[in-house]
């Protein structure tokens, strides 16, 4: 019978989110995240090897959480018309902002580039995040040809940018303040729906 964890993984990653989030890499350090998770320093260690792979997989988790809840707010809306899921999927960034700002506030800090940098990443890690982004692609795909009927560069762009780049530009300057994007919902979707109705974009 193998050993009962007595400290969970994701206690492990909460505190090095946590400890990210207030004060960066250079607060993240094992004796801190030891004593904020109560996981012993060695069991941190022998689970992850590195910071920098505990790094990349907490990193990892919030980003998946986020992807998650993205394709699912897409999918739920697949009974509507194609703006319905790109209003959806551009509501999410706000979604997730407002259920999890720490996790969201940790989107903003990390640097997939900077971590694929580290030599000292496992292979799996390594492959995890290069192609961490391949679920957004398709969906941005997706959410194009729905759209517009056609996923040819001009329109994923446009999806791109109302599904990604207006509603995290809102969010990104909320968290920055520490305030709720969540007042600003309404004006997110009028904003993503005249984008993507403009009649410059149909013709």
């Amino acid at each position: 019978m193998s050993r009962r964890r007595l400290h969970s993984e994701d206690a492990i990653l909460d505190a090095t989110r946590d400890l990210l989030v207030r004060g960066g890499p250079d607060a993240a350090t094992t004796g801190a995240i030891s004593a904020l998770s109560g996981a012993p320093t060695g069991s941190i260690y022998h689970r992850y090897g590195s910071r920098t792979r505990l790094f990349a997989e907490v990193w990892l988790r919030t980003v998946i959480r986020f992807q998650t809840g993205l394709l699912a707010a897409a999918t739920a809306a697949t009974t509507g018309s194609g703006l319905e899921r790109v209003l959806a999927a551009a509501d999410w960034t706000v979604e997730f902002a407002v259920r999890h700002p720490d996790d969201a506030r940790l989107l903003l800090q990390a640097d997939r580039a900077r971590l694929l940098t580290e030599a000292d990443l496992p292979p799996a890690t390594r492959q995890a995040l290069t192609d961490l982004n391949v679920p957004v692609a398709e969906l941005i795909r997706d959410l194009a040809t729905g759209l517009f009927g056609t996923a040819e560069p001009r329109h994923a762009e446009l999806v791109s940018i109302a599904v990604v780049d207006v509603p995290y530009a809102v969010v990104r300057r909320h968290l920055h303040r520490g305030t709720s994007p969540e007042p600003h919902r309404d004006l997110i979707a009028a904003t993503v729906r005249a984008l993507v109705e403009s009649p410059a974009v149909r013709a």
